[in-house]
């Protein structure tokens, strides 16, 4: 009934929510997608408010300019590099959004200006003065601005938090490294990273998706040989994807890129709920057409119903999630099915009414019956192939590195594993040293920070450390003075670049930073444990001058959000498992077909880990969704072809009945399938591995719940030859 005002006007009913969703759609372009590792952090992570805290004082968010010269320290090479500084950073301030630049010819320009008698504020002509500059640099900072053959460098530029980087880079970096003579300079950094991985998202998704929706249109059309059906079963998918999008787009929340799972997910149960449809429909096209409509809509509507009830609530589980931008695209995610439902139900039988197909394509898989025959044989299959997964557990990758975030071939991303691999650095970190008013300037704490210096730079691999001290003992022959005095005189001839970058002004905290190169995770997490195990030493031993924090930046982050994963992976497919029973409970009002039903469902989990391993894809930040996405959507191939024998049982033999299921929802369960897996192929032309790696263990996922689905239901629905479905009338 609550149909027959919509069907009596069914091409205005398709107009008014064309409009709808065109007004709705057009918010889309607002959507905000960020790869920043930081945000996948909940906020009252001790790594995040400890970098929070520490931004208060000290800008720590930078973007990087990368050198290329014939000799870094020639003047020429200094000049047009101070000219790219004082360009960036024209006057001191933070109202154009950069708090200060760091380079190896500022070091030299500030070191000329403290320089006694004959020190300007400039880049000396004289390369022989140059020379005699460098020696005045504590190796340990001079090398991690030039490499050791003089041959690369690095500008730092130093921004605030909430700086506004693609303006920034649009309007100022890259149109000054354009205009270079003396050197080549490449943006690169991790702010710069950030947002050239969107940029390279959304500078192929239209291609991408175009391509995608012709390869679907062709799939479905080798099926139904009718471009007006095929027409029609794609429309719920265009329609939701704008007002998913659309809707995303009015939301003040940031999306990770794996966000783009979207539209394979919306072209999975569009496509589905369409086809459920719209095949019943060619069942019973020998009625009248609005009989028909309407039996569709009370029989094969309801499975589709119940299917995204049950895809709704497995999706629920990701918002439990401690991981913003995952529970962001959990959200995204159940949006986007609501709206896969409600555009199938509007416009399904309003278009099979107002543009009803020609020729009827009855599709059925009669082969597919025999299925029951071989309960036990099936039975054994599925047994063998979980217990190969389950030994296979133990061979799970498990990583997530900033950098495999973003797209390999990306020139910034190739700029900085070059920068990495001749500085020994890219993973950069800082430790926030804490005493009391001045108490930096005790000798004694200089001793204690400096011998942890030696230990970290000399004991940890692939780690090293720079401070305030090296600077101290560069302009004290070698030493640390022996009292407070000496040490604030010292400080007061510190050239400024060094106290904005390492000290407060009330000397009262300072920074020692640290870097890594970009490294597997394992070495990651040991040397993270290896410095925060030494600072635990040495706050005992100077726990009277003050206090040293834990590692804070980019190795922390990645290190603690990998610990988190497992425990997050292990609660959505727990939380997800539970929800979607209770659902079946509630819609099936039976024990036996929600637990039955559920049966395809706890095998598809159990084959996950062999399907990683065999792919070769780690269990990681993109991954981690992969099961609550499969227990969601997968939950749809069981349902339909229960809720078919619940309706063919009621006048039919329970083998018959589960027959008919088989030959009848096959098809359309197999085509949405085969449809989904050709429209993704495109999605490997973005060149961007993480997202490909997710959408291969997606499209591999469905395609095993299809297959789990029609395999298990037909070997136990035709248990007893079908007298066990029979006893549940």
């Amino acid at each position: 009934m609550q149909y027959d005002l919509l069907l009596k006007k069914p091409k205005l009913t398709i107009l008014v929510f064309t409009i709808i969703t065109i007004l709705i759609s057009l918010q889309a372009v607002n959507v905000v997608i960020t790869s920043d590792i930081e945000v996948y952090m909940p906020s009252e992570q001790p790594s995040v408010q400890l970098l929070n805290k520490i931004r208060k004082e000290w800008p720590i968010d930078s973007l990087m300019i990368y050198i290329e010269a014939d000799n870094i320290t020639s003047v020429p090479s200094l000049k047009e590099m101070d000219s790219i500084e004082n360009a960036l950073n024209p006057e001191e301030g933070i109202e154009d959004e950069v708090v200060y630049t760091a380079s190896i010819a500022s070091l030299i320009k500030d070191t000329n200006a403290n320089f006694p008698i004959i020190g300007k504020d400039e880049i000396p002509n004289n390369q022989q003065y140059v020379n005699l500059l460098l020696k005045f640099i504590p190796d340990e900072i001079k090398y991690k601005l030039i490499s050791h053959d003089y041959e690369n460098g690095v500008i730092i530029l130093t921004t605030t938090k909430d700086a506004d980087v693609d303006t920034l880079l649009d309007d100022k970096i890259y149109p000054i490294v354009e205009t270079t003579h003396n050197v080549k300079a490449f943006p690169t950094g991790m702010l710069t990273l950030y947002k050239e991985t969107i940029d390279w998202i959304m500078g192929r998704i239209y291609n991408v998706g175009l391509l995608s929706l012709f390869i679907l249109l062709f799939v479905l059309y080798a099926f139904h040989r009718e471009m007006k059906t095929v027409l029609i079963a794609i429309a719920p998918v265009l329609y939701s994807v704008a007002l998913t999008f659309g809707t995303m787009g009015m939301m003040p929340v940031e999306f990770a890129p794996t966000v783009i799972a979207v539209l394979p997910l919306l072209g999975a149960l569009g496509v589905a709920y369409s086809l459920h449809m719209i095949n019943y429909f060619m069942e019973l096209m020998r009625k009248k057409r609005e009989e028909a409509i309407k039996k569709m809509i009370n029989t094969t509507g309801k499975a589709v119903f119940l299917s995204a009830i049950t895809t709704i609530v497995g999706f629920a589980s990701l918002l439990t999630s401690d991981m913003p931008p995952i529970e962001n695209m959990g959200l995204a995610f159940l949006i986007g099915v609501s709206y896969c439902f409600v555009s199938t139900m509007i416009l399904i039988p309003c278009l099979l009414l107002a543009f009803p197909p020609q020729r009827r394509v009855e599709l059925k898989w009669n082969s597919l019956a025999n299925l029951t025959r071989y309960r036990k044989q099936i039975l054994l299959i599925l047994a063998f192939v979980s217990l190969v997964s389950i030994a296979s557990i133990p061979y799970v990758s498990q990583r997530t590195s900033v950098w495999e975030m973003m797209p390999q071939k990306m020139k910034s991303h190739v700029v900085m594993r070059e920068y990495s691999e001749k500085f020994n650095a890219g993973q950069s970190g800082v430790i926030l040293v804490e005493t009391p008013p001045e108490g930096i300037l005790e000798p004694k704490l200089l001793e204690k920070l400096d011998e942890m210096e030696k230990i970290i730079n000399t004991g940890v691999e692939n780690a090293s450390a720079y401070s305030i001290v090296d600077v101290v003992k560069r302009l004290n022959a070698g030493r640390i003075p022996r009292t407070k005095e000496e040490v604030k005189n010292i400080f007061e001839r510190v050239p400024e670049k060094y106290k904005v970058m390492m000290l407060n002004k009330d000397y009262n905290k300072t920074l020692i930073y640290i870097e890594m190169p970009i490294m597997p995770l394992k070495e990651t997490k040991r040397s993270v444990s290896s410095i925060n195990q030494i600072i635990r030493q040495y706050n005992t031993e100077i726990k009277e001058y003050g206090e040293i924090s834990q590692l804070a930046g980019l190795a922390a982050i990645t290190v603690e959000l990998n610990n988190m994963l497992m425990d997050q992976q292990l609660r959505f497919m727990f939380i997800s498992l539970i929800l979607v029973y209770l659902c079946l409970l509630i819609v099936f009002r039976s024990f036996r077909y929600a637990s039955f039903t559920m049966i395809p469902i706890l095998f598809l989990l159990i084959w996950q880990p062999s399907m990683l391993v065999l792919l070769n894809i780690p269990l990681n930040i993109s991954t981690i969704t992969v099961s609550s996405i499969a227990i969601g959507v997968g939950i749809d191939f069981a349902v339909h072809i229960t809720e078919r024998v619940r309706e063919e049982i009621k006048d039919k033999s329970g083998l018959k009945a589960i027959k008919i299921a088989l030959s009848r929802k096959s098809p359309s369960l197999a085509e949405a399938t085969i449809a989904l897996i050709g429209g993704s192929i495109p999605i490997f032309l973005m060149e961007y591995e993480m997202i490909s790696q997710f959408i291969i263990l997606i499209l591999f996922m469905l395609a095993f719940a299809c297959i789990s689905a029609i395999l298990c239901l037909a070997s136990i629905y035709s248990a007893r030859n079908g007298k066990l479905l029979e006893e549940w009338r």
